[in-house]
C-alpha cells in the first residue's frame, strides 16, 4: 500500500478520490463502512454490469468428439438415473 493522500469534503458532503487511486481501482461503486468516529473504509464492489462483462469474457472449450455424445446413454456409469422414454 502506498503513502496516503489527503482529500477534503466539499460543501455538499462529497469526497473526491484522487485520480491515480481511481485508475488503480478501476471501479465506480463502493461500499462504505464506518469503523469508528475517525475511520471510514471504502470497498470497491462489483456491479451487475461488471459481473456480466466477466462472464462474457469466459471462453468455454471442450473435446469436440464429446460434444456430440448422447449423455443419457452414459449417465448410469456416473451415478445418474436412467429413465426410459415412454
Amino acid at each position: 500500500m502506498g503513502v496516503g493522500e489527503t482529500a477534503s469534503i466539499d460543501e455538499r458532503g462529497r469526497i473526491t478520490i484522487p485520480s491515480e487511486i481511481r485508475k488503480t481501482i478501476g471501479k465506480k461503486d463502493f461500499k462504505i463502512e464506518l469503523v469508528d468516529k475517525d475511520t471510514i473504509i471504502l470497498k470497491a464492489v462489483e456491479t451487475r454490469d461488471d459481473l456480466i462483462k466477466k462472464i462474457m469474457k469466459i471462453k468455454l472449450t471442450g473435446d469436440p468428439e464429446k460434444a456430440l455424445t448422447d449423455f443419457s446413454t452414459v449417465k448410469d456409469r456416473h451415478s445418474g438415473k436412467h429413465v426410459e422414454n415412454p
